[in-house]
This record gives C-alpha cells, structure tokens and sequence, in this order.
C-alpha cells in the first residue's frame, strides 16, 4: 500500500512519511492541490492525508477526484483546523478519520490501524 500526502508544510510530509514508513507503508508527498491532481491522474493511492488549508485550495476539493479513482480509498484529514463545520464537512465526504495538528506518530498509527481493521 502506498500513500500520497498533500500538505503545504513540507516538515508535515516529512514526519507523517517516516511514521509511515515504520509501518512499511511507502508515500509520496505534495504541496499543492495541483500535484496532488497530476498524482491522482497517475496512481491509484491506498492512503490519501490531506490537509484542509492549501495555496490553491482545499484537501476537500480532492475528494471527489479521489473517490472517482479509487472508491475505498482511506482518506484522512490533517489539520490545525477543526471547528464544526470542517468536521461536518468531513462526515459529508465519508472521510476516514480527521486527525488534529499537531498529531503524533502514535496518533497517525492508531488511525491507520483502526481503518483497516474494518
């Protein structure tokens, strides 16, 4: 399984790629909702985290596009926005989990194993 991360803060795509790689999974990292469109188009990803807050938009903004490629793909919310609308939103889209920054690796794992324990 691999996963594509799509957060403005490279630190971010950095910390969540080792803490993914300890648990053997392999991810490709982006900044944009732009990169992240021309991955989509060319690989079916298992994982997809997405932060809410991009330059050129939203990680909502990519669900559609996800889904339209892989329909069980896992995805997962990071952000340090987390107020009830963006959850609500986040419910509408069938999202996996909405994890909080900052998070830790444990936080990461743990939402991981709970989704594919289903």
């Amino acid at each position: 399984m691999e996963a594509l991360i799509v957060d403005d803060e490279e630190e971010i795509g950095l910390i969540t790629s080792i803490i993914l790689k300890k648990k053997g999974i392999k991810s490709k990292d982006v900044n944009s909702i732009a990169d992240a469109e021309m991955q989509i188009k060319k690989k079916n990803f298992g994982i997809y985290f997405l932060d809410l807050h991009l330059p050129d938009g939203t990680g909502f903004d990519l669900i559609p596009q996800i889904r339209k490629h892989n329909k069980n793909a896992v995805i997962i919310i990071i952000s340090a926005y987390d107020d009830t609308k963006e959850i609500q939103k986040a419910e509408f889209f069938n999202v996996n989990a909405f994890i909080k920054k900052p998070f830790s690796g444990k936080e990461i794992l743990n939402a991981i194993d709970q989704i594919l324990k289903k």
